[in-house]
């Protein structure tokens, strides 16, 4: 529902964005809380020669995830089941990680958590995606955004006021690229 109302526009979708940051080349890439895997099949479809790990805590999630995997004949995804602020995996293991739309869900604790792995697992020359909510400016964008801001949690109005590129420093990470996409951003982060 979210991708038919808010990211309907595939030059100004977050999801275009996210692929064209991905190269067309044998990456390792994490998806972390990813959900029913719709950025995942969105990346094995589009880069073939990425190996893509879809990680989320949910068996169910992960179910769903795997069903459109097998219906849409990709073979480049693994789903695992894991703890995303304590994973199994070695250090420098990944060269693309990405966070969509699951730092404003969580609470700050778990947040710094997941990024502080995150950052351990991505490899030195590896990238970090995050993509967020952003209040947007025009008129009728803030009128469809105020629906999302009444069906969020608690906290989601505080978070949309932190400055997330100054919040990533703190952690270790620095910012390399920011694209505004509808309703979102799209953070490019390394580690620093």
């Amino acid at each position: 529902m979210i991708e038919v109302l808010y990211f309907n526009r595939e030059q100004h979708s977050p999801r275009t964005a996210l692929l064209s940051l991905i190269p067309d080349t044998p990456v390792r890439v994490l998806d972390v809380c990813a959900g029913t895997g719709s950025n995942s099949l969105a990346i094995a479809e589009k880069k073939p020669e990425a190996k893509i790990t879809v990680l989320d805590l949910s068996a169910d999630m992960l179910k769903i995830a795997d069903k459109k995997f097998r219906k849409a004949s990709i073979s480049n995804v693994e789903p695992i089941i894991a703890d995303a602020g304590n994973t199994c995996f070695d250090g420098n293991m990944f060269d693309v990680i990405l966070l969509s739309l699951v730092l404003h869900e969580i609470k700050e604790d778990l947040r710094q958590a997941i990024l502080s792995e995150a950052k351990r697992i991505l490899n030195s020359n590896g990238r970090i995606i995050i993509i967020e909510w952003e209040q947007p400016q025009k008129f009728f964008q803030r009128f469809m955004f105020s629906l999302i801001k009444q069906t969020e949690l608690e906290g989601f109005k505080n978070f949309l006021h932190i400055d997330l590129a100054a919040y990533f420093h703190t952690l270790g990470l620095t910012v390399l690229e920011k694209h505004s996409c509808d309703y979102t951003q799209v953070f490019v982060l390394s580690k620093q």
